[in-house]
Parts: C-alpha cells; sequence; structure tokens
C-alpha cells in the first residue's frame, strides 16, 4: 500500500509518493500532476518541483508518462527539479527517461539510503538556488 501527496507550494511542485501504488493510483497520481503544471503555468512565472520517491516499484515503471509529463512542465514554465529516491535501479530509470523528455538540464537525482528532511533540505537548496551542492549521495 502507498501513499500520495501533491502540493503546489509558492516556489512550485512538490510530490511525495512512498510504497507500492496500483496502476489507478499511478494514473490518478499522474493527472494531478498534469492538473498542477497547468495551474503552475497560470501563474506566468518560472517553477521548480521537489519530487520525494520512497519504495516506487520499478520492475512497472511507464517512462512513457514520465516523459509526457516532463514535457508538459516544461511547456508550462518548469525550470528545475530535484529528485531524491532510495534506489539505484529507479533512479538509473528514471534518468533514462529525462534523457528522453529532453528535460535532463533540468534534472538533479539524490540517491540517499532512507529519505530524511536533510536530504530534502540539500535537494531544495538546488531546486530553489541552482549551482554546485555538495552531493548528498554518489549521483551525479
Amino acid at each position: 500500500m502507498g501513499a500520495v501527496s501533491i502540493e503546489t507550494p509558492t516556489w512550485g511542485l512538490h510530490v511525495h509518493l512512498e510504497g507500492e501504488l496500483s496502476l489507478e493510483e499511478r494514473d490518478e497520481m499522474a493527472r494531478r500532476v498534469e492538473q498542477a503544471c497547468l495551474a503552475l503555468a497560470g501563474r506566468g512565472t518560472p517553477w521548480s518541483s521537489l519530487l520525494e520517491l520512497d519504495g516506487f516499484q520499478v520492475d512497472r515503471f511507464r517512462p512513457e508518462v514520465v516523459v509526457r509529463l516532463m514535457r508538459l512542465g516544461r511547456d508550462c514554465g518548469h525550470v528545475r527539479m530535484a529528485l531524491v529516491m532510495t534506489d539505484w535501479t529507479w533512479a538509473c530509470r528514471f534518468a533514462d527517461a529525462m534523457i528522453a523528455a529532453g528535460t535532463d538540464d533540468q534534472v538533479r537525482i539524490f540517491v540517499v539510503p532512507e529519505i530524511t528532511p536533510d536530504h530534502c533540505t540539500s535537494a531544495m537548496d538546488w531546486v530553489l538556488y541552482g549551482g554546485a551542492l555538495p552531493l548528498v549521495s554518489r549521483a551525479a
């Protein structure tokens, strides 16, 4: 069983996914992210995102959905994303999807043993300010 939180703070989009989701729940999450992207586009200002993915099922990953959402985000004013996740296999699959979407210049992946507030703070520093930051993982 899994849980999803999708919020739109002042700086953009924050998604937290923990555990396993059914295909229907994943489709609903994708619809909610799409709606959030369109709402953020209505602000008329660039925005960023933080995705926390804890325990996602890589074996049922659908890269075409991620590619579609990333392209939509870019069209809607998205400028930077930090991904904090706990699985190297998932990180590699997600990186491939970012390259396929042509958005790999916007994304930094942080792979950590467990998601903690400290890891998310480092990731948010990159989301908000960009530039070179100390890595919280071995991922580049």
